[in-house]
């Protein structure tokens, strides 16, 4: 049983309430609820949940340095059990594209989680995540033909690089089917991938 997740919850949502990246309290929320929904009946939802719920707490795009630090103090104020702090500290870090540079073996929780978050970033919702975070973040066009053949060869080409808001589909998005696991993933996949390749082909 773990115990204070209400709380957390309502932490959590009025820490990323502000936040304009894409990567707010509803981007999290639909994390955590679709994780929930792609769960299997033995998976621990209880841990899932919490899982979903601190999984940007470690994204180098949102936190500082410092992060493992103050994500152990939000365990620790929150009351979470000790003996859980290894375990989602290492299935926090597995969780995220990172350009696909960092792949890494995951946990059932964290591929249900992770699933969530991938997912999040398809179809509809992740073309406009995507929008919103090259014009809040990186204040970089939605094209501009000078930026159209920028190559990417290491995660910190990946972050730092300017590049068009549209090379994000060859980059990650239409590459993230192939990447969910779960069964009802796959199938959610499917859908939001054929709407953000009919959206590049309507695009160009």
């Amino acid at each position: 049983m773990i115990n204070n997740i209400e709380q957390l919850e309502q932490y959590i949502k009025t820490k990323y309430q502000n936040e304009a990246s894409g990567h707010d309290w509803f981007h999290i929320y639909r994390v955590t609820y679709l994780a929930l929904n792609l769960a299997q009946p033995q998976d621990d939802c209880e841990y899932i949940k919490l899982l979903a719920l601190l999984h940007e707490e470690l994204d180098d795009k949102l936190n500082p340095d410092d992060a493992l630090q103050q994500l152990k103090n939000i365990l620790a104020d929150h009351h979470i059990e000790p003996t859980l702090y290894s375990r989602l500290i290492k299935d926090i870090q597995s969780i995220g594209y990172k350009g696909g540079f960092h792949q890494v073996d995951r946990t059932r929780a964290a591929m249900i989680v992770s699933d969530a978050d991938l997912l999040d970033a398809m179809g509809a919702i992740g073309i406009a995540r995507t929008f919103q975070y090259n014009g809040q973040v990186k204040h970089a066009p939605f094209y501009d033909p000078a930026l159209a053949k920028v190559e990417l060869n290491n995660y910190a080409d990946y972050r730092q690089k300017k590049r068009n808001a549209i090379a994000h589909f060859d980059e990650k998005l239409l590459r993230l089917k192939d990447l969910i696991v779960t069964d009802k993933g796959q199938k959610l996949a499917n859908k939001r991938h054929q709407r953000m390749v009919q959206f590049v082909e309507d695009f160009f």
